[in-house]
């Protein structure tokens, strides 16, 4: 969704639990030194000190589990972003993700829509947004019909609930 992680104000405690997740999934690593240490002790033929070839299998047990882990990892937060982007492109309310809780949000200009500063397309006032909050001073937004995220100073424009990702906003809307 061409959004990085400053411009997301996830809580604390839903850093805590990403980073326990993220620690669950490494906790599969440990699984190799584990094994490895438990074969050594009892002398199996794979792990007898002193053979290089204990070298290598190691080395390549530990990166093929850590490979494993990292790709589990990434899917996750793929997998969060496709689904968001495609309930988005089709007009439904998107899933939360470890605090990130979008939700389409109509978009009221503080100040002329020519004087707005910010990132990405002209923001039309007239439609919905569907928006993961302020951070940093920044509206973060991302809007259905282009695809790309709008980003403009909080300060310049005031976020409203919208009812639907296909309802109209504005004064004439209700």
């Amino acid at each position: 969704m061409s959004l990085s992680p400053d411009d997301l104000d996830v809580p604390a405690i839903w850093q805590a639990i990403a980073a326990v997740k993220l620690l669950t999934l490494l906790s599969l690593v440990m699984v190799g030194p584990a094994w490895w240490g438990y074969a050594r002790h009892r002398h199996h033929r794979y792990a007898t000190p002193g053979e290089s070839f204990n070298v290598a299998v190691y080395a390549t047990l530990m990166l093929a589990l850590l490979a494993g882990s990292a790709y589990l990892a990434s899917r996750s937060a793929e997998g969060a972003a496709d689904k968001t982007r495609g309930a988005a492109i089709r007009g439904e309310d998107p899933p939360s993700y470890f605090g990130v809780e979008p939700e389409w949000t109509c978009v009221e200009p503080a100040v002329p829509v020519g004087r707005l500063s910010g990132e990405g397309p002209r923001l039309v006032p007239e439609r919905p947004y569907l928006s993961f909050g302020v951070a940093q001073d920044t509206a973060v937004l991302w809007d259905r019909v282009t695809k790309e995220p709008v980003k403009l100073r909080a300060s310049q424009v005031r976020l409203v609930p919208a009812e639907s990702a296909r309802a109209a906003c504005g004064e004439g809307a209700s």
